[in-house]
C-alpha cells in the first residue's frame, strides 16, 4: 500500500501537459505532503521536546520554541512547497521539451529537504540526550559548545 501511494504521489505525469496541468499536478498532492510533513514534524518535536525538557537545559519559564515559530511553520512550508509548481511552470515555458521527471524530481527534493530538516532539532537534542545518559556527557555541560548572550555581549 505504501508503494502504491510512494508511485502515486512521483508519478510522472502522462502525456503533454498544458501549465495549468503542471500546477494541477503539484496541488493534488499538496495535502498528502502536508500530511506527511506534519505526522513527521510532530514526532520529531515529541522527540525534541522530550529531549530538551529531560536534558537540564531547558531554565524554569524558558521556552523550548518559539510559539510564533509552530503556528507560521505550515505556512512556511507551504509557501516552499508552492515554488514546486512556480519553478517548473517557467522552467517549460523556457523549455517545453523538458522531462516528464522535473516535477517529480522536485517533489522528491522538496521533500526530503524539509524532512531533513524537521529532523535536525529532534536528532541534535534526542542524541545530545542519550549521550547524557549513557554517561558521556555531564547534564552540566554545555550542549554543542552554546554561548550564553551575556558571553557576546562583553
Amino acid at each position: 500500500m505504501m508503494r502504491r501511494f510512494a508511485d502515486w504521489l512521483f508519478a510522472n505525469p502522462q502525456g503533454a501537459r498544458s501549465l495549468w496541468g503542471v500546477v494541477a499536478w503539484w496541488e493534488m498532492r499538496r495535502i498528502p505532503f502536508n500530511i506527511i510533513i506534519g505526522v513527521y514534524g510532530a514526532m520529531c518535536l515529541v522527540i525534541f521536546f522530550s529531549a530538551i525538557t529531560t536534558s537540564g537545559h531547558l531554565q524554569p519559564g524558558e521556552d523550548a520554541v518559539e510559539p510564533l515559530a509552530l503556528l507560521t511553520a505550515p505556512f512556511g512550508i507551504n509557501v516552499l512547497y508552492t515554488l514546486g509548481w512556480l519553478v517548473e511552470v517557467p522552467a517549460r515555458v523556457l523549455r517545453p521539451a523538458l522531462s516528464p521527471q522535473f516535477g517529480p524530481l522536485l517533489l522528491k527534493l522538496g521533500l526530503g529537504l524539509g524532512l531533513s530538516l524537521i529532523t535536525l532539532p529532534a536528532a541534535l537534542w534526542g542524541g545530545y540526550r542519550v549521550l547524557q545518559l549513557a554517561g558521556f556527557v555531564s547534564l552540566s555541560a554545555e550542549p554543542f559548545g552554546a554561548l550564553r548572550m551575556s558571553e557576546l555581549i562583553k
